[in-house]
């Protein structure tokens, strides 16, 4: 296995409690589960010479949560996957989803039951469940902060991710499907050069131009083909806490689609208001351009970050220069708020929500606390 870039990547730390720790406790106790009655396999009814085998996910995670799934993260999560099943069903109304993958139907419900048939014998059932857990773990219900793992990999539970902790460095070269994940990481590159190009739109619109609204398919198409790979490497790697840093992208890319769903509100609000900052003070007016400069920035930084190209310790002092100068422009801007009428307070808001957000990904990245 060959890369042409920078081939490590800091390994995020999250609290003990959270679900991205206990899955990983869980699946090492995977082939014991059938002998302390967690699964349950018996011939398959509609299919002769083979098995099915059903579980529940509360008693493998040993939770005491009654609803162990969130049904909106894991319907994106198949849809997401849908190109790699032959048939993908998935209803919030119902609580209730079915998948057919690799020959087998999986059936999964909202408190956490699940059922595998058409397996080809006890290995083949027991497999398919340890992949199917980790597709959909993403999903699952942190005990410790109350929200889906993805929140958690995102650090947006503000409870499970550890800022700031001593991180260890994983050689990608040394995963035996450390190429997805690489693959994964710098496709990450190409949303963000988009959001790039955003920011350089929403300045001139806040200068007076019209400007064209967000290209939010492409956008979408761009962070599907990242969940994609990062679920493939998660489903694909034999290590279950070598797999867990397929929530580095996974987490990213919620993140992201945070931001862009603030910027395409954002431009919509500048196009409908074109004279924003025309009676405004000069001060106000050419701290919030600055600001909205810096972020664009701060983003341009993160995306080389992500094309693992560059030198990680030129990226941190760059990104330092540029987090003091957004603080320090934050501060001014702060001083001022009695001044600023509810559309430029707004505007300042919407700033403030995807700074926070590129904080977030610098801290996944393992490059938090600048």
């Amino acid at each position: 296995m060959t890369y042409s870039a920078r081939q490590v990547i800091y390994r995020p730390k999250f609290v003990d409690h959270c679900i991205l720790k206990m899955q990983v406790r869980t699946e090492s106790n995977l082939n014991v589960t059938e002998e302390k009655g967690l699964a349950y396999i018996q011939p398959c009814a509609a299919e002769v010479g083979k098995v099915m085998l059903e579980s529940n996910i509360t008693k493998l995670l040993r939770t005491t949560h009654r609803e162990i799934i969130d049904f909106d993260v894991l319907c994106d999560i198949l849809n997401t996957y849908k190109i790699r099943f032959s048939e993908t069903q998935c209803s919030l109304t119902l609580g209730v989803s079915r998948v057919k993958w690799r020959g087998k139907t999986i059936s999964i419900f909202k408190k956490g039951k699940i059922k595998i048939r058409e397996a080809l014998n006890r290995e083949d059932a027991m497999k398919m469940l340890q992949d199917f857990l980790r597709l959909i773990w993403g999903s699952l219900i942190c005990e410790e902060c109350g929200q889906p793992a993805i929140y958690c990999a995102a650090g947006m539970c503000n409870k499970c991710l550890e800022e700031n902790a001593q991180r260890e460095l994983v050689d990608l070269e040394e995963l035996p499907t450390g190429v997805i994940l690489f693959n994964a990481l710098t496709n990450l590159s190409k949303p963000l050069s988009l959001l790039s190009e955003t920011f350089s739109n929403i300045l001139d619109g806040l200068r007076g131009e019209k400007i064209s609204e967000v290209r939010v398919k492409d956008f979408e198409r761009k962070l599907n083909r990242v969940n994609l790979l990062a679920l493939d490497f998660m489903v694909q790697t034999p290590n279950i806490e070598q797999a867990s840093l397929g929530f580095i992208p996974l987490g990213i890319t919620l993140n992201l689609k945070t931001v862009f769903r603030t910027v395409d509100d954002l431009i919509k609000e500048i196009n409908k208001n074109s004279n924003l900052l025309m009676q405004v003070d000069a001060k106000i007016k050419n701290n919030i351009l600055e600001i909205f400069h810096k972020i664009g920035n701060l983003y341009e930084s993160i995306s080389q970050i992500a094309s693992m190209k560059s030198d990680v310790q030129h990226d941190v002092k760059k990104v330092r220069e540029i987090l003091e100068n957004i603080r320090r422009i934050r501060e001014e801007i702060e001083n001022t708020s009695s001044e600023l009428n509810k559309r430029l307070f707004k505007l300042f808001e919407d700033a403030d929500k995807i700074y926070l957000a590129g904080l977030r990904i610098l801290n996944i990245f393992g490059v938090g606390g600048v």
